[in-house]
This record gives structure tokens, C-alpha cells and sequence, in this order.
């Protein structure tokens, strides 16, 4: 009876101590047993603890987007998940919003703001000769990472001050933008322009596992020649002056 007194004593200690450890663990310590699971995430000059930290420095798929500040909650590890509320801002980047994480590694995001440069997009839209000009704004209301790969998102987003340079030059009014899950899984959405410039934009896309669609059809307000010649870089030009933009692509996996 006495030995069992002594191991219960110990294994009471045991805990203490580790929850001790756990509850200051250095956010650094944190990074190196964890930076496997973060994929093409990469952090510097991290510091703080596990729940309260900072790095100087976040990069994704090798692009720098700033400094990082996360609080994470100890009530959700003790339940099995992560959950914290992270901020990310830069010289162009700023997001702030909630990232939960649940046992099977499928991480949800809730009350994402953010904002970005457009020319970030070019990539996904494949326009060689065009530069894009303006910031990219709005909010992930809900979204779901399953194996790395984005799997449902609602929200809204606002490209501002919006343009192109390059073979030719334009400046189009504010593009507005709303996405929804879809109940046979993905996301699909709209986006126009606000109708105050002489570029008319109408689009639809879809985003699924397998990859996403989008297509646009763009056309000169008041017979703009500016937004014309631009128009003749841009898609499939059509009879009627306008022209169509469709775009193909593959979604890569985040992590």
C-alpha cells in the first residue's frame, strides 16, 4: 500500500510538472518539435510561449507576408483541438482572424479579414503582359482546410483600386466579390464591377477539389479606346468589342 501511495504521488507530480512545462512552453521549443505539420509555412524570429508568441517573420510557399501574433486558447487543447486567434501584417499583407484545429488535422477559419496585393493573383490568372494593380480586401466568414487542400469557404472580397499595366494600361472601378459553399461541396461565387468605370466585368467561378473554372465576360463602357486596347490582351476578343476570359487551373495543396 505504501509503494502505491508513493507511484500515485508521483505520477500526481508528474502531471504537475508537465502541465507546468506545458503551460510555459516556449513558443520556439513549440516550433521546432511542431514546424513539420506547418508544411510550406516557415517562421523566424519566433519567441513568447506556445500560447502567446511571435515571429518576425512568416513566409508561405516562400513568400515573405510579415510578422505573426498568436493567442492560443488552453481550454480547446484540453478538449483535443487548437484553436487561436491570429494576426499576420506586412508592408502589403494583413489578415487577423480565428484558426481551429480539430484531432483529424482539419483546420477551420472563422472572421478572416484580410487584405493583399492583387498582383497576387497573377499566377492563378496566367496574364503575361499585364501587371495588376490594387489591393485585394474582404472576409472568410467560415472556410475548411481538409488534407491541405481548401475544401468549403463563404465570404466576400473587394479588389480596389483596381487596374493593369503593362502592353496596355487601365485603371477599372472597384471589383466586388461573394463566395458560398455549395452543398455538393466546393465554392462558387460572383463578381463584378461596381459600375462607376468604363470596364464592365461579369464573372462566375466554381472551386472543387479537382480544380477551379472561372469565366468573364468584359466589355468597354462608353466605348472607353483605353479600356478597348486593353481589352485586346485580355481573352478572347468578340464580335461585339467585348472579350472572354476563361481560366483553368489545378488547386495546390497548402501543406
Amino acid at each position: 500500500m505504501r509503494v502505491l501511495k508513493i507511484l500515485l504521488a508521483l505520477v500526481v507530480l508528474l502531471l504537475l510538472v508537465g502541465g507546468v512545462v506545458l503551460w510555459t512552453l516556449p513558443a520556439d521549443v513549440a516550433y521546432r518539435q511542431g514546424a513539420r505539420f506547418l508544411g510550406p509555412v516557415v517562421l523566424s524570429g519566433v519567441r513568447g510561449t506556445l500560447w502567446d508568441g511571435h515571429a518576425d517573420g512568416v513566409s508561405v510557399l516562400g513568400r515573405d507576408l510579415g510578422e505573426i501574433d498568436w493567442r492560443m486558447s488552453k481550454g480547446s487543447l484540453l478538449r483535443g483541438n487548437m484553436a487561436a486567434d491570429v494576426r499576420i501584417q506586412g508592408v502589403d499583407v494583413d489578415a487577423a482572424g480565428l484558426v481551429e484545429r480539430d484531432r483529424d488535422g482539419v483546420l477551420t477559419l472563422r472572421d478572416v479579414r484580410f487584405r493583399f496585393p492583387a498582383e497576387m493573383l497573377a499566377p492563378m490568372l496566367d496574364m503575361k503582359d499585364l501587371v495588376l494593380l490594387g489591393a485585394v480586401s474582404g472576409v472568410v466568414a467560415t472556410a475548411t482546410v481538409r488534407n491541405g487542400l481548401v475544401e468549403a469557404a463563404t465570404g466576400n472580397a473587394r479588389w480596389s483600386e483596381a487596374g493593369v499595366s503593362g502592353a496596355a494600361e487601365a485603371r477599372i472601378a472597384d471589383i466586388l466579390g461573394e463566395f458560398a459553399a455549395q452543398p455538393n461541396g466546393g465554392i462558387a461565387g460572383t463578381a463584378h464591377d461596381d459600375g462607376t468605370g468604363n470596364l464592365a466585368v461579369n464573372a462566375t467561378f466554381q472551386i472543387a477539389l479537382a480544380g477551379f473554372t472561372a469565366d468573364a465576360v468584359l466589355s468597354a463602357r462608353n466605348d472607353d479606346p483605353q479600356v478597348q486596347e486593353t481589352l485586346r490582351h485580355v481573352g478572347e476578343p468578340q464580335p461585339d468589342g467585348s472579350s472572354k476570359l476563361a481560366i483553368r487551373g489545378r488547386m495546390f495543396k497548402l501543406y
